[in-house]
């Protein structure tokens, strides 16, 4: 009998199986594929990694503005997708080897849910009956997949095939313009790669502040990526050597679709029928403590929350680990940061600015630009800013940072919210200067209406 049976081992399940460890428990951890999960080997890192290299492939190509002349700058596919298996490879031998040290015992298998202390698990060797005092629903995600596409070519890909290819092709069509679409819009166009995103909506990244979509827009046309938003993709059409997308009676060659149109939760063929688990808008619901309504059955990360980030899921497991556990957490999940890993990186916590406004009129909104900073100044890269948003008292309730490291300065903004701290008290903070951080506090001094480097 296990303490803990763990189903699913993405960076919310592998972390649940290892906090449970922690605590003392007898741990199992039942994964089909790879250990890692969506993140890790098909999501987060291997996009990173894309990301990262086409920035340097980009610079490289344009930075006689800082006294550099690169000539005859060019790309090795097989070396670019050989980094990205690689980075993958160590990362997930390296979870392998702290749920091995950890004591955890993996299981390969697919599992399913047959009773509320039971997980069966079909293994290449045959049926395993896992017996577990709690359990662990940590299933993750999978992409959209529409119906009228035609899925039986090769040249239309979900993001999962598009970070393990081996080639890159010559010229793409992006389905969706949202956070995933536009991170591979990025790295596509900056390695040289013919780009056309299809937006249904009218803006880029729907529902997220307007600043963020101005940033996101002007990057990508910056990069001469063809956006075309309020636009509905009709038919698509295979050739032999290449792929037709119609779009308003006009037709766009590529050589692959890509479809970023989203995530949908793993729900189906668990077993969550044989012990009634509830769901609610396609996840399982689950409190604070990420229970569900079967008492000792827990569910966390994507297959149990519509905000489908990484860090939520690791977070959620170790409040699930704790409670299965005996320790007592919660976590109310309404403080929780966001990165967009286009260039420039971008990202937010909180509310946008239009919903802070029209929850609260008299909240007060403060922007730094990064023109005035002089850190951006000697990177050169100024089209950024920090914007600060706050209740009259000085209580943050939302932020938005463009600009390089974005998405680790955010993380200061997200402690001050998290513990209760207000605008002055960022403003009041000693910044370490020439960085990009000390934009937060730039902007908090204007907040308060004493701005030092801007008019």
């Amino acid at each position: 009998m296990f303490d803990i049976a763990v189903l699913g081992g993405g960076p919310g399940g592998y972390v649940a199986a290892l906090r449970g460890a922690l605590r003392g428990g007898r741990v199992c951890l039942i994964e089909n594929k790879h250990l890692g999960g969506t993140c890790l080997n098909v999501g987060c890192i291997p996009t990173k990694a894309m990301l990262h290299a086409s920035e340097i492939y980009h610079q490289a190509k344009s930075s006689r503005g800082i006294g550099i002349v690169a000539n005859d700058i060019q790309l090795d596919q097989a070396a670019f997708t050989g980094q990205i298996s690689k980075v993958v490879t160590n990362l997930r031998k390296g979870v392998g080897f702290l749920l091995q040290k950890r004591g955890v015992e993996v299981i390969n298998g697919t599992g399913r849910i047959t009773a509320s202390n039971t997980i069966t698990v079909d293994c290449e060797d045959g049926t395993r009956e896992i017996q577990a005092k709690s359990i662990i629903i940590a299933t993750g995600a999978q992409p959209v997949k529409p119906g009228f596409l035609p899925w039986d070519c090769n040249r239309v890909i979900t993001t999962d095939q598009a970070t393990t290819a081996t080639s890159l092709p010559k010229s793409i069509v992006i389905l969706g313009g949202g956070v995933i679409g536009c991170e591979f819009a990025t790295a596509y166009a900056e390695l040289g790669i013919a780009v056309t995103v299809i937006e249904m909506m009218d803006t880029l990244v729907p529902g997220f502040d307007d600043d963020i979509v101005k940033a996101i827009t002007k990057s990508l046309k910056k990069r001469k990526v063809k956006v075309l938003t309020g636009a509905r993709l009709d038919k698509v059409k295979v050739n032999d050597d290449s792929i037709t997308a119609i779009v308003g009676g006009k037709e766009i060659q590529a050589d692959q679709l890509l479809a970023a149109i989203g995530r949908m939760a793993n729900v189906e063929g668990i077993g969550l029928e044989n012990i009634g688990i509830q769901l609610e808008g396609g996840v399982i619901k689950v409190d604070s403590k990420c229970k569900t309504n079967i008492e000792n059955v827990y569910a966390i990360g994507d297959v149990a929350e519509k905000i489908q980030y990484a860090h939520l899921a690791s977070r959620m497991g170790i409040v699930a680990a704790d409670n299965a556990m005996g320790f007592e957490t919660c976590d109310a999940r309404d403080i929780i940061p966001n990165g967009i890993y286009t260039h420039p990186e971008i990202a937010s916590v909180g509310l946008s600015e239009k919903q802070a406004l029209e929850q609260f009129p008299e909240a007060k909104v403060a922007s730094f630009p990064y023109r005035a900073a002089g850190m951006a100044q000697a990177y050169g890269q100024i089209d950024g800013m920090v914007k600060l948003i706050g209740k009259a008292d000085g209580t943050i309730i939302g932020a938005v940072i463009v600009g390089p490291h974005a998405t680790d300065n955010i993380q200061s903004v997200t402690i001050a919210m998290r513990n209760g701290l207000k605008i002055e008290n960022l403003a009041h903070t000693i910044w370490g200067h020439p960085t990009f951080a000390e934009g937060v506090g730039e902007a908090a001094e204007m907040w308060l209406g004493l701005p030092l480097h801007t008019l």
